[in-house]
């Protein structure tokens, strides 16, 4: 992924590509959620009908493929008047955008086709994927802000903790049907943040303890959510709009920086369980906010920076690795995306 983004400038800049491409190309992650769920001939049929005749070529291929996939259309069709749309989830699309990230040439489409979408979410496109092809009629280019964490990009938001680094391998461990590892850790996860593994930061020189620490590209503004069923279980299916509104955005980006410190405890779970379905969770007595443009976060006490070996973090749902202290900062405009119309 590029490191070093310049940035789009202004409406010269979204004047770049046009805003009716007369074909969007469609590269797929064939190991997204919704692929593995609907089979590729359904997402394939659903795209070519939500699309119509705008629909171009649609590339089904493995996700280590798709950095190359997206360098290889750049090169042959950067300002042929096509578009590339890019299916697959927050991963997927953090993956494609590297390749063109500060570019004013590249305006890239997203469809949901992944576990939670919540980028696709936030630019305003359905969370069906057929209806959110469709939306690629009434489109336009936008620039928006991409965060960045020691050179890493990010477009959603990165996790620190060891508690969600457990929750994202439990959910690559069930997608490869490794049952037994996947809940051992959905266990330790759930033990963790209920009660233990604190982990206790220095941010810009104020110190925050939590169980989960989360820091998003641009502030969160979350929405209420239906209220699941009584009884019901949840799933995917009921997990994924409340995970969607808790994580909303506004309309526009703000240029800053948002770092959630959750401090969990059985208490605190509980209490916050209501206010992320009533959309009021960032102001709960829990939750420790703090903004900025750039963000300086090393580990407080014993284990202050130079004695922290490489750690693992998510990215945009995905897990990397680097080492404390993470230096975060916002590039502003530093993307070009296709944004539905109203």
């Amino acid at each position: 992924m590029s490191e070093n983004i310049p940035a789009a400038t202004g409406q010269a800049a979204d004047n770049a590509q046009k805003s009716d491409p007369r074909k969007f190309d469609i590269v797929i992650n064939r190991r997204s959620g919704t692929v593995l769920k609907t089979g590729e001939a359904g997402i394939e049929s659903g795209l070519r009908e939500g699309f119509g005749d705008q629909c171009g070529e649609i590339m089904m291929i493995d996700g280590k493929d798709i950095a190359a996939t997206v360098r290889d259309w750049v090169a042959k069709n950067a300002g042929s008047g096509r578009g590339l749309v890019i299916g697959g989830g927050d991963g997927t699309v953090l993956t494609a955008a590297g390749e063109v990230l500060g570019r004013e040439d590249i305006a890239l489409g997203v469809l949901p086709l992944g576990t939670h979408n919540l980028f696709a979410r936030q630019l305003g496109f359905a969370a069906d994927f057929k209806k959110a092809a469709a939306q690629y009629k009434n489109s336009a280019p936008a620039s928006v802000d991409v965060g960045q964490v020691n050179g890493k990009n990010f477009l959603v938001g990165l996790m620190i903790d060891r508690n969600s680094v457990e929750f994202y391998q439990a959910r690559e461990d069930f997608r490869d049907k490794k049952y037994f590892r996947g809940l051992r850790k959905i266990f330790s996860m759930a033990a963790g943040v209920i009660g233990g593994r604190k982990l206790k930061l220095d941010v810009d020189g104020k110190l925050h303890t939590g169980r989960i620490f989360i820091v998003t590209n641009n502030m969160l503004s979350p929405k209420p959510s239906p209220k699941p069923a009584p009884f019901a279980l949840p799933s995917s299916e009921t997990l994924k709009p409340v995970i969607e509104n808790a994580l909303a955005k506004g309309a526009q980006d703000d240029g800053r920086l948002a770092l959630y410190a959750f401090k969990g405890g059985a208490h605190n779970v509980a209490s916050l369980t209501a206010a992320i379905t009533d959309g009021s969770w960032t102001q709960h007595k829990s939750v420790t906010v703090t903004s900025g443009q750039a963000l300086s976060i090393t580990p407080s006490g014993k284990d202050k920076a130079g004695k922290q070996a490489e750690l693992p973090i998510i990215l945009d749902g995905e897990e990397t690795k680097t080492t404390y202290p993470l230096e975060v900062k916002i590039v502003p405009k530093g993307l070009r995306v296709f944004r539905p119309g109203g």
